[in-house]
Parts: structure tokens; C-alpha cells; sequence
């Protein structure tokens, strides 16, 4: 594959198949099948959903893990599959407020005292 082409997204528009999510992607020659599974997609933001609505607001995400994957051969028959833990190795989940912090004690909001 040329290097200098860009990865789009392209018809059809993202959906769900079974329990994964699907979408296609090109380099204006060839067209990917891209797999996103249904824990990939639940791993991709907090909270954990599998829904068309994450699948499409994060298609932009799912292309450009596809297209690294495209660029490193690691298409099989003109499909990409992004899996969780491709997405675990992408993104670091920022800790939410109240979460268990890295040293495994949990994080109290800042309260201001009353003097």
C-alpha cells in the first residue's frame, strides 16, 4: 500500500451485525471490512454500551486503529478487526472521582472545611 494515500471512511455507514459493529473503510482503491468487536466498542468509552451511536460517534477512532493496522499487514481478506485490546493499548482511561487511584487507594473529592 502507498504510504502517502489517506484512509476514509466510506459506505456503508457504520452498523451493528450480530453482536459486533462493521464499517468500511478505503484508500480509494481497495475497500476494508473493519470488525469493531462488541467488547472493543464497549471498551472505547466509559460507561461500558455497545450501541450504533458509540459505533458511529467513534468512527473517526476505529478508522485510524484500522488504518495502522492496514499500514502493518495486519488486514486478512480485506478485513480488519479491532479488538479490546486494541483499544486498551490506544487510549488510558482517565480515573474518575472516587475511583481507585494507582496506588490502589481510592481518591476522596477535595472538601473545603468550615472554619
Amino acid at each position: 500500500m502507498d504510504h502517502a494515500r489517506e484512509i476514509e471512511l466510506c459506505e456503508p455507514a457504520p452498523f451493528l451485525y450480530y453482536e459486533n459493529g462493521q464499517l468500511a473503510v478505503t484508500d480509494g482503491m481497495t475497500v476494508w471490512l473493519v470488525i469493531v468487536t462488541c467488547e472493543a466498542i464497549k471498551a472505547t468509552a466509559r460507561p461500558p454500551e455497545k450501541s450504533l451511536r458509540r459505533l458511529a460517534r467513534f468512527a473517526g477512532f476505529y478508522r485510524d486503529l484500522a488504518a495502522a493496522a492496514i499500514s502493518r499487514g495486519d488486514d486478512v481478506n480485506g478485513k480488519v478487526f479491532i479488538r479490546e485490546s486494541d483499544i486498551l493499548s490506544a487510549v488510558r482511561p482517565l480515573p474518575s472521582i472516587g475511583a481507585a487511584s494507582p496506588s490502589g487507594f481510592r481518591q476522596q473529592p477535595h472538601r473545603r472545611g468550615t472554619a
